[in-house]
């Protein structure tokens, strides 16, 4: 579980509306770790944990933001077509991850913390609590967007998701371009599919 916030990004996804107004940024967060408690308890099929996680991420994740500064200054060098197909891969690789990674349940339990106001953003921090050894330590860091509270970045143990990935990923595509990128992400998408 740690390696996978540390390396990922970073996945009943819809943010809850009260009578005080649109959804806070840790109904966001509380909201996406109940999806991925439901998988966990009700797993079903790799196909069905994806089909549950879908909109959760559509509903947790600002993915066209991720997509845009995972690429940095090389997302300007892209047409809007490239934009568009690295965006659906991206989102398809992330569905796919948790998916495959969450898929029993063993005692954890999500705890979302307080939120801190960092400018026009907002940063929640959370535990996944196991049952043995420390629990992981992570925060979300949210913008808000039309659509309300979307996740731009997760920080696991002091590590960024966002962060990790652009360097990864700036990498590839110097040295093979924007297909070989996408070529290497599908793969790796494919591979977390057969052992899902």
């Amino acid at each position: 579980m740690l390696r996978f916030f540390a390396l990922l990004l970073l996945a009943a996804g819809l943010p809850v509306a009260n009578a005080a107004g649109p959804a806070a940024p840790a109904d966001t967060v509380t909201n996406f770790h109940a999806v991925l408690f439901d998988n966990m308890k009700h797993p079903g099929s790799c196909k069905d944990r994806m089909q549950r996680l879908t909109p959760a991420i559509d509903n947790t994740f600002d993915m066209p933001f991720l997509a845009q500064h995972v690429l940095r200054r090389q997302w300007a060098t892209l047409s809007d077509a490239q934009k568009t197909e690295f965006t659906a891969t991206l989102k398809d690789m992330v569905v796919t991850t948790y998916a495959s990674q969450f898929t029993k349940f063993n005692g954890e339990k999500f705890v979302t913390q307080d939120t801190q106001e960092n400018g026009k953003m907002r940063s929640v921090k959370a535990q996944l609590q196991l049952p043995q050894g420390d629990p992981v330590q992570f925060e979300y860091v949210l913008r808000e967007t039309p659509a309300g509270w979307r996740t731009i970045n997760v920080i696991a143990e002091g590590v960024s998701d966002l962060a990790l990935r652009s360097a990864q990923y700036d990498k590839i595509f110097k040295d093979q371009g924007f297909d070989g990128l996408l070529k290497q992400i599908r793969e790796q998408t494919e591979k977390l599919k057969s052992s899902c």
